[in-house]
Formats: structure tokens, C-alpha cells, sequence
């Protein structure tokens, strides 16, 4: 880990002295990664490579569910250890999104380094049981709380966005599944299952150039997107 500029931004005293700790060998197969506002920095059900430590910023946990509705629960702080739960239970994808509320700094951390340390450190070991146990205490609290809305939602929020950002009558969206997905911090599958639904209504046209959308189909999905809010 050789980013000093990132390490000087970080303002959390106990951030600092928790990268000072980390064990020079695994140190040195760690970065300080910047986040910025809106970025994605782990996608529901991807695979773990890596786990992050939350050092600055906030962000916020989102989860999909198969009934469609995304649930975006309370804003993280640092510390806060991305990954550990999954990591800790022996699997190998991340069971929900975390997106970026504000401009953030983590630091990357291989998953295998992470359960090397954690293996011979007794205060990291505690650490972590604390994040999870106050994870779980604070979501418990707030259940009735969450803000929950279809992913359908959001979708046609983004496809009128870009419709009018072009301002023509016809708009061709070129992205790929995977990249609305990562954009709107959906899974492939959940982009699928609601382009689907909108595909049949009329209100795209999707084939393998892409999400094509009429001025007419824009007003169109305005309606729909007022009868599901």
C-alpha cells in the first residue's frame, strides 16, 4: 500500500491506527481506493475477490429481493468492513449491494489476507463481531424504517432520464445489460426480468442493438412509472 495522499485525506483517528496495525505482508498486497458519490462498490450476488474497510465517507446498503422490491437501509460509516460477513460464513458473493452516498475512501484487502489476519488477531476477530452484531441490532430497529420500491421503478426513472437527456424523438440506448446493472447497482437478472415486463407492454423496443424508446413510449413509461410509485 504506497497511496500516502489518500492515507493523509483519511481524517478518522481510528481508521488511521487501524491501517497502521494491519501486518506489513498483507499491507503490502492492500490500496486505498477513492469512491466517488453515486459509484457502486460491490454488486449483489458478484463474486468475493476482495473485502473492503470503509475508511471515509458514507454509504448505503441496498438489497433486491425476487418480488421486485429493493430495500435501501441505513447509511454506513467507517469502520465498517465490507465483505466480512459473507467472508466469515464461507461464501463466495456478496448477499447485498453497497453504494456511495458521498465522495469515499476504502481500503482493498485480498479475502484470503483477510482470513489469515483475522486468524491470529483476537482484536480484529472482536472488531469485526461488533461491526456485525451492531449491523444487526441497528436493522432490527429500523425495520419499519427501510425505504423499499420496486426495481421496475428505478429502471424506467433511468431510461426517461436518458430519453430526455438526447432530446430527439427516437433514443437508442447502447449499454449493455451489465452496465445498466452496475449503473443502477442491480443484478443482470433483475435488469432482465423488468426490460422483459416493459418489452411487453409496448413500452420499449429491445433487440440486439439496443433499448430503443419513441417519444410516444417516453410518455408512455411517465404513466407507468405513476401507477407504480
Amino acid at each position: 500500500m504506497n497511496d500516502e495522499f489518500l492515507y493523509k485525506n483519511i481524517d478518522n483517528k481510528k481508521v488511521k491506527k487501524f491501517i497502521d496495525k494491519i501486518p506489513q505482508d498483507i499491507k503490502n498486497n492492500c490500496r486505498l481506493k477513492k469512491v466517488e458519490k453515486g459509484k457502486i462498490v460491490v454488486l449483489k450476488e458478484s463474486p468475493i475477490e476482495y473485502m473492503y474497510i470503509h475508511c471515509k465517507g458514507q454509504m448505503k446498503v441496498r438489497n433486491e429481493f425476487e418480488n421486485g422490491f429493493v430495500y435501501d437501509f441505513a447509511s454506513i460509516e467507517p469502520i465498517s468492513y465490507i465483505g466480512a460477513i459473507e467472508i466469515m460464513a464461507s461464501k463466495d458473493l456478496y448477499s447485498s449491494t453497497l453504494q456511495a452516498t458521498t465522495d469515499s475512501i476504502i481500503l482493498e484487502m485480498d479475502k484470503n489476507d483477510f482470513v489469515k489476519w483475522i486468524k491470529k488477531d483476537q482484536e480484529l476477530t472482536l472488531d469485526v463481531l461488533c461491526f456485525v452484531s451492531n449491523s444487526m441490532y441497528k436493522q432490527s430497529l429500523k425495520t419499519g424504517e427501510v425505504l423499499a420500491y420496486p426495481a421496475l421503478c428505478i429502471l424506467i426513472n433511468y431510461l426517461i432520464n436518458i430519453f430526455e437527456s438526447e432530446n430527439k424523438d427516437e433514443v437508442i440506448i447502447k449499454k449493455t445489460r451489465e452496465e445498466i446493472g452496475s449503473i443502477l447497482g442491480f443484478s443482470v437478472r433483475t435488469i432482465n426480468r423488468n426490460l422483459k415486463i416493459l418489452k411487453e407492454e409496448n413500452l420499449v423496443t429491445v433487440n440486439r442493438k439496443g433499448i430503443f424508446i419513441t417519444k410516444e413510449q417516453c410518455k408512455k413509461l411517465y404513466k407507468k412509472l405513476n401507477s407504480i410509485k
